[in-house]
């Protein structure tokens, strides 16, 4: 006998998930969240960013900002207000990648030069693109990449995108995901809880096979949809991803030979 209408498991961390308490005003879209450099603007010569999110920054609760400035990484304290952001020497001594291609050896250049001191921060015409600006009228152009809470927030599977034919879930908003910073992912498909491994590098989201740990038995769509999502024909499955401030967007990229399927994931936890 099936067991639809019985109530999802909910348990497990992060279902309360709320964010700590940063600055107000355009200062505070930055804090909690990942940005991406897009391109900088230095002495009238404007330079743009190595692809796939290569040079990028995370600011923490905790005073500290992460990042990379397309070839290396760091880590240095920043103070951040609404209107500015201070930054102090580096916590961290930077460290390399590797092999590192011109154009972003190039744009670490100047993008290390210009990521110092006092900068201005100037909100454009939504909450996923922000400016730095410097006292020089140099300026660098944010976009965000990771939005606030991708670890330890509860986040609703809105639909799956097959092709490019937007698919709803039956059973709507108990399928989430709860993402975790050690690559777990745990969560609900509609009926059964699962666990499993996720990995997020720069614009890249990359889920491997789900497990169920649930052994519940729901209508015919919402076990369709389940089976969608325990069995990709691509395991692992790479999506590359978009964000806004309280969704995201995994989608497939032709150009970059990966598989027609997505997910569009809305957070549940606000």
């Amino acid at each position: 006998m099936g067991s639809e209408g019985r109530k999802p498991s909910r348990t497990g961390p992060a279902t309360d998930w709320s964010a700590p308490k940063g600055p107000g005003g355009t200062g505070g879209l930055l804090v909690g969240a990942r940005w991406t450099a897009r391109w900088i603007t230095v002495g009238g010569r404007t330079a743009t960013a190595p692809a796939h999110a290569a040079a990028w920054v995370d600011f923490g609760y905790d005073g500290t900002v992460t990042g990379s400035y397309g070839c290396t990484s760091f880590r240095r304290t920043a103070h951040v207000t609404a209107g500015t952001l201070t930054l102090g020497a580096p916590a961290v001594q930077s460290t390399g990648r590797g092999r590192c291609a011109g154009k972003n050896r190039g744009f670490e250049e100047e993008f290390r030069t210009f990521f110092d001191g006092r900068l201005n921060i100037t909100r454009r015409v939504d909450d996923i693109t922000i400016d730095l600006k410097n006292g020089r009228g140099d300026q660098v152009a944010l976009k965000l990449l990771w939005p606030k809470g991708l670890f330890g927030r509860r986040w609703q599977v809105d639909h799956l995108a097959v092709a490019d034919t937007s698919h709803p879930l039956a059973a709507g908003k108990a399928v989430y995901f709860v993402f975790h910073r050690d690559g777990t992912v745990t969560g609900n498909l509609g009926c059964n809880d699962f666990t499993g491994r996720a990995a997020f590098s720069g614009d890249v989201f990359t889920l491997y096979r789900l497990t169920p740990t649930t052994h519940r038995t729901c209508s015919k769509d919402v076990m369709r949809d389940e089976q969608i999502m325990l069995s990709p024909r691509n395991d692992p499955r790479s999506t590359r991803f978009s964000a806004l401030t309280d969704s995201w967007e995994s989608d497939h990229d032709p150009t970059q030979g990966l598989p027609e399927f997505g997910y569009g994931f809305k957070a549940l936890d606000r």
